[in-house]
């Protein structure tokens, strides 16, 4: 554990928690696609914020590195593959909210 910067110990667990929680409610009080894909990716960075402090205070940054590089990988192909979907549903509901997708089913 890092004794340089006690306030980390409080600071991080909660900075995340807030991302989290945040995302989560930007993905549910939202009604446009795009508002909800920028709630997910702030969800994201929160997770990702977590697994950070877990490795900090158990004093292995390796293993969450690894993981870390993974849920980024993992991150930029669903941002890129929702983004396509955002796009299609533009060209058909250009007010892009979700109540208006039940019309999208092929």
């Amino acid at each position: 554990m890092d004794t340089s910067a006690p306030w980390l110990d409080v600071f991080n667990p909660l900075l995340a928690s807030a991302l989290l929680v945040a995302g989560l409610i930007c993905m549910l009080t939202r009604r446009r696609v795009v508002k909800q894909l920028i709630g997910l990716n702030i969800m994201l960075q929160g997770a990702i914020l977590n697994l950070l402090d877990a490795g900090r205070v158990h004093g292995d940054l390796a293993t969450p590195q690894g993981l870390i590089v993974s849920a980024l990988v993992a991150e930029t192909m669903v941002t890129a593959i929702a983004l396509a979907l955002v796009v299609n549903v533009f060209r058909y509901h250009p007010e892009g909210l979700v109540d208006d997708m039940d019309s999208l089913k092929g």
